[in-house]
């Protein structure tokens, strides 16, 4: 398998844009500038990708709830056994006596993903959930991408 070959450019810039763009390149433990821009223009391709509803997704769920409210695992269990297309994987944590942290990984259209992420976090008895979404094909590879067979 064949690597495209690097293209430089240029880009002006200086002021505070450069020096801000530098300590996050430093807070963010980039090498270089190169690697920091390539970051970033990847970061923008997956959003934009993961805007259109069909691109296929993987999205981290994140669940925080009170176990002795109303049945709330058991209808986050019966959600999920309604979606099995969409589960790839659920962690489980006991955050203490009453609270549960569950972690949903889920895979399918994006806009599928969004609304299924959307009923979980909006059952009754759920605190707090969060959906963080990517794009599940490559998007930008950079020079230092890997290739292997996911079996």
């Amino acid at each position: 398998m064949s690597k495209d070959p690097l293209v430089r450019f240029s880009v002006a810039i200086g002021g505070e844009l450069l020096r801000r763009f530098d300590r996050y390149r430093e807070e963010h433990r980039y090498s270089n500038r190169s690697e920091a821009v390539r970051g970033l223009m990847r970061a923008a391709l997956i959003e934009e990708a993961i805007t259109r509803d069909e691109a296929a997704a993987m999205g981290v769920v994140t669940l925080i709830y009170d176990h002795h409210a109303g049945k709330v695992a058991e209808r986050l269990t019966e959600l999920q056994h309604h979606h099995l297309e969409q589960v790839v994987s659920t962690t489980h944590v006991h955050l203490d006596e009453r609270r549960c942290l569950e972690v949903v990984l889920l895979r399918g259209p994006a806009r599928a993903v969004r609304e299924f992420a959307s009923t979980l976090i909006g059952t009754k008895g759920v605190e707090s959930g969060r959906l963080v979404l990517t794009a599940a094909e490559p998007v930008g590879h950079g020079a230092n991408h890997h290739h292997h067979p996911h079996d």
